[in-house]
C-alpha cells in the first residue's frame, strides 16, 4: 500500500498546485517525467524490502528457506506493480484526499481480504476464489510464503507462473499509466 500511495501523491500533487503546467510547457517526455517521479519512491521502497528481510529473518526469527534472489526480485516486482497502481490513481485524480481515498479502497482491502493472509485462498468460495486471482497480491503473497517457508524456488513451475503473472501486471499497469498521462490540459 505504501508505494502505491506515495506514487499516487506525487503526480496529483503537482496538479493542485498547479505545478504539472511546468511539465505541460517543458520539452520533457512523458517518460521521462514519470522516470524523475517515481524513481525515488521505488528506491525507498526497495531500501525497505532489504530492512523488512532483515526484521523477519534476525528479529523475528522467521525460517528463511528459499532464494534471496528469488525474494528480491518478486519484492521488486510488486514495488512496480504498487507504484503503477498510484500512478493511474494519480492521473485520474483530481486531488491528493481523492487519491488517497481510493489507493487505500483498491489496495489495502484486497491486500487483505485475497492475498492469502487472513484465509487461504483454497478455502473462499468460488466468487472470492475467482477475485483473488485478479489481485497480484496473491500471486506476490505466494511467491513470499515460498520463499521464507518452502524454498521450492524457480524449480516450480506455479512459482514461474506467478512471476510471469506479476511482469504481467507490472509492464501493464506501467504502460497504461505512461498511456494515459497526457502532456496538456484536459
Amino acid at each position: 500500500m505504501a508505494p502505491a500511495i506515495l506514487s499516487a501523491l506525487l503526480i496529483v500533487k503537482e496538479k493542485e498546485k498547479g505545478t504539472i503546467f511546468n511539465f505541460y510547457a517543458s520539452a520533457v517526455r512523458k517518460k521521462e517525467f514519470l522516470i524523475a517521479k517515481l524513481a525515488p519512491a521505488f528506491l525507498l521502497h526497495s531500501v525497505n524490502i532489504f530492512i523488512l528481510f532483515l526484521w523477519a529473518t534476525y528479529l523475528f526469527e522467521v525460517p528463511f528457506r528459499g532464494s534471496f534472489g528469488l525474494y528480491w526480485l518478486a519484492s521488486e516486482l510488486y514495488i512496480f506493480i504498487s507504484i503503477g497502481i498510484g500512478m493511474l490513481i494519480s492521473i485520474i485524480t483530481r486531488s491528493q484526499i481523492a487519491a488517497v481515498v481510493l489507493t487505500v479502497i483498491v489496495t489495502l482491502l484486497p491486500g487483505f481480504l485475497y492475498s492469502g493472509i487472513i484465509l487461504p485462498i483454497s478455502a473462499m468460495d468460488k466468487a472470492s476464489y475467482v477475485e483473488a486471482h485478479l489481485f497480484p497480491v496473491m500471486y506476490y503473497n505466494h511467491i513470499l510464503y515460498d520463499a521464507f517457508l518452502i524454498g521450492e524456488g524457480l524449480a516450480s513451475g506455479k512459482i514461474l507462473l506467478y512471476l510471469g503473472i506479476l511482469i504481467l501486471y507490472a509492464v501493464t499497469l506501467l504502460g497504461l499509466g505512461t498511456l494515459f498521462l497526457k502532456k496538456e490540459l484536459r
